[in-house]
């Protein structure tokens, strides 16, 4: 959630800084290894459905998506795992899930 944005105007350019209060993404990520252990999702018939490893906020997202992060594009275009994890290293708050990719 972006709680703080500062528009600085120079000659020739303008930067745009944003403080993002990640409170709120911590609180759920936390709340969901609790629950789910190392992020397993079940169905209705407690069947395992699928693994929650990162919920990445769409204010980050977008951040990296601006910067042309390579990790962010390559995981995002390339689904590319090595990338996921040096993420996940630079972002630990996106964790949902203990234990490996």
């Amino acid at each position: 959630m972006v709680t703080d944005e500062k528009i600085k105007f120079t000659d020739a350019e303008i930067s745009l800084t944003r403080h993002i209060n990640t409170d709120e993404i911590e609180k759920f990520n936390w709340q969901t290894r609790n629950e789910n252990g190392k992020g397993f999702i079940y169905d209705d018939k407690q069947k395992l459905s699928g693994r929650l490893i990162a919920q990445i906020p769409a204010d980050e997202a977008n951040m990296l998506i601006a910067l042309k992060d390579l990790d962010y594009m390559s995981f995002r275009l390339n689904h590319d795992k090595n990338a996921l994890r040096r993420l996940l290293k630079r972002f630990p708050h996106w964790v949902t899930a203990e234990g490996g990719i």
